[in-house]
């Protein structure tokens, strides 16, 4: 899965990012770590390895890791902000 990129903005500030679908107005706000996911998934990427990634990164217990990337990206899912194959 990835980020759509077809009618979808975003604009980081100050290490948030928010990502706008033009099409039907909705956004979502993401803080530092959603903004790191968010970039991740500019390719196509698995939960796991956002989840892999946050462990890396911010230095997480891997289960708090999954269960953030998994609400992460069901909350992409939910705005139709996501590709999936």
């Amino acid at each position: 899965m990835k980020l759509r990129e077809d009618g979808v903005t975003w604009q980081e500030i100050d290490g948030e990012l928010v990502i706008l679908d033009l099409s039907s107005s909705t956004y979502l706000t993401t803080n530092g770590s959603g903004a790191f996911a968010a970039k991740l998934l500019q390719e196509d990427r698995t939960t796991d390895d956002l989840a892999g990634a946050l462990v890396a990164e911010y230095d997480i217990p891997a289960d708090l890791a999954q269960r953030d990337a998994e609400a992460f990206v069901d909350a992409l899912r939910e705005r139709g902000l996501l590709v999936e194959d």
